[in-house]
């Protein structure tokens, strides 16, 4: 059995993709870890307990070119469906703070703006 990088789900071992969010699962280890490095004065900017959004700040850093740690709870919640969720914390320099703050606080803003598309969508009967 292997672990899905975005849902940590069970997928069964040899699998391309992941039976329930349908992620890559052969990109992995290289994708995963380009981004990821050893920072020297670890400091918590986030700690996110969805495992898409975790995925999506972190690709918000890498595309700013800010380097990040992240630190995957083990405690995860099994849903009836088969996926699961992890709370996820993400670290940056110290000197990469105030930049790193920056872009938290435009994925937050930009969260509920989502929210209201699907919304909308979905109350007009569009999906």
């Amino acid at each position: 059995m292997i672990i899905c990088h975005v849902c940590n789900a069970e997928c069964e071992d040899g699998a391309e993709l992941c039976p329930v969010c349908g992620a890559d699962l052969t990109a992995v280890p290289a994708e995963e870890t380009a981004n990821e490095t050893v920072i020297e004065r670890p400091t918590l900017l986030a700690t996110l307990d969805d495992v898409v959004s975790a995925e999506i700040l972190k690709d918000m850093m890498a595309e700013a070119g800010i380097p990040y740690s992240s630190d995957s709870k083990e405690e995860t919640m099994h849903i009836t469906f088969g996926g699961s969720f992890a709370a996820d914390d993400i670290y940056v320099d110290e000197s990469d703070l105030e930049a790193a703050n920056k872009i938290y606080e435009d994925f937050l803003n930009s969260e509920p703006q989502f929210d209201e598309e699907f919304f909308d969508e979905s109350e007009n009967g569009e999906e």
